[in-house]
C-alpha cells in the first residue's frame, strides 16, 4: 500500500465518467488511502483493494454520473459508523475467507446521529467475476426511469408459502401503482422454466419459502449452478432477488453462498440473504412491508432501508452486491 495515494488517477477513477472530477488521494489511519471522484449529489463509498478498482470500472462509471464516489482502499477495516455518516450507500469488497455476518451487522448501516445507509458486501472471488459483477450491475444502472417495474413473486411448493405468494400479488394489485406483480411459484412454473423466466431481467424477484447456505428448497432445489450467465451467457440480470428465507447468505459448510453466488454470476446486481435461521411470521412482515415501500423507492438500498427501519428481523439479513440498484426491468423483459 505504499504507492495507494500516488497511484495514477486512471487506476482509481472510472474511463469516460464525464463531467466529474478527482480529488487528490488521502492518506488515513491504518494504511488506508481515499479517493474522491465527484459527479452529483448522491454519495457512494465503495471499499476494495487497490487491485481490483479497475475490474469494477463499468458500475463505478454508472455511480460517477449519478454521483459522488468515495474509493477507500487499504488492508485496515474502515470505521462503518463513520462511512455511514458521510454516504448514501456503501459497497464493501472483502477476502472472499469472509462470511457476510462478519463483515457487516446487517442489510444497513446507522450513523452517530441515527441516518440509516444501505450497506453491501461483495467477496472477492478474483477479477473476472467482479467484472462481471460490474458489467452486470452497470446494464441494471443503463435501464431507463419510467420503464416498467415487476415483482416476479416466487415460492415453494406449500400451503403456507402459496398463500404467502397470493397476498403479495393481490397488494400489489391493490395497490394501483407502476408495480406490475407475476406468479412464478412452484405450483406455476418448473425450475427450468424460472431460470428462462429470471433471465429476461425483472426488476425484483421475491423467494418465500425454506432456503439453505446453497440456494432454494423450492423448485426441487435451485442452485448456484442453475441460474446466471454460466448457464447462459446472454442472461440479463434482475435488479434484485431478495431471499425471505432462512440462510442463503450463511457459509456453513459451503465455501461461498447461495446469496453471494447470484450478483457474481451474474444473476442480478443485488441480493438479500439471512445469515441465520428466520421465522415466517418475519418473513411475512418483510414480504408486505417490501409491496408497500416498492412504489415509492427507486432502488434495492432504498427499498431495503425503509424495510428494515426498527426491525427486529433486520439483523439477520445481508445485501448483497450494489446497494445502488434501480429497480427497474430490462428493456426486452417480457412475462411470457
Amino acid at each position: 500500500m505504499s504507492d495507494a495515494c500516488g497511484a495514477n488517477q486512471r487506476d482509481l477513477a472510472p474511463q469516460g465518467a464525464m463531467g466529474s472530477t478527482t480529488r487528490p488521494s488521502e492518506r488515513m489511519a491504518g494504511g488506508r488511502c481515499r479517493r474522491v471522484i465527484s459527479g452529483g449529489s448522491r454519495r457512494v463509498t465503495l471499499v476494495a483493494s487497490r487491485n481490483r478498482v479497475a475490474a469494477l470500472g463499468p458500475l463505478l462509471e454508472s455511480w460517477t454520473h449519478e454521483g459522488t464516489v468515495r474509493i477507500e482502499t487499504g488492508s485496515a477495516q474502515p470505521d462503518l459508523v463513520e462511512l455511514a455518516g458521510d454516504s448514501d450507500a456503501v459497497l464493501v469488497i472483502g477476502d472472499r475467507n469472509r462470511a457476510p455476518r462478519t463483515v457487516l451487522p446487517g442489510a444497513v448501516l446507522q450513523s452517530a446521529c441515527g441516518r440509516i445507509v444501505p450497506a453491501g458486501w461483495l467477496p472477492d472471488t478474483g477479477p473476472e467475476a467482479l467484472r462481471r459483477f460490474a458489467t452486470c450491475a452497470a446494464a441494471v444502472h443503463a435501464r431507463a426511469r419510467g420503464s416498467r417495474r415487476t415483482l416476479a413473486v416466487l415460492s415453494q411448493r406449500q400451503s403456507r408459502f402459496g398463500a404467502l405468494a397470493d397476498k403479495v400479488v393481490r397488494l400489489v394489485e391493490e395497490e394501483r401503482s407502476d408495480v406490475m406483480a407475476c406468479r412464478w411459484t412452484a405450483y406455476d412454473v418448473h425450475r427450468d422454466d424460472l431460470a428462462i423466466r429470471l433471465s429476461r431481467g425483472p426488476a425484483l424477484g421475491v423467494y418465500l419459502g425454506h432456503g439453505r447456505p446453497i440456494g432454494w428448497v423450492g423448485y426441487a432445489g435451485l442452485r448456484a449452478r442453475h441460474i446466471g450467465q454460466q448457464v447462459d451467457p446472454a442472461w440479463l440480470p434482475a435488479g434484485a432477488v431478495l431471499s425471505l428465507t432462512c440462510k442463503t447468505a450463511s457459509r456453513r459448510n459451503t465455501g461461498l453462498s447461495f446469496a453471494e453466488s447470484m450478483p457474481l454470476n451474474g444473476v442480478a446486481a443485488a441480493t438479500l440473504g439471512a445469515v441465520g435461521p428466520t421465522l415466517h411470521t418475519d418473513n411475512a412482515r418483510w414480504a408486505v412491508r417490501i409491496v408497500r415501500i416498492l412504489p415509492r423507492v427507486e432502488t434495492v438500498g432504498e427499498l431495503i432501508a425503509e424495510v428494515a427501519a426498527a426491525d427486529p428481523a433486520a439483523g439477520t439479513f445481508r445485501l448483497v452486491g450494489d446497494p445502488t440498484a434501480p429497480l427497474r426491468d430490462d428493456p426486452n423483459f417480457c412475462t411470457d
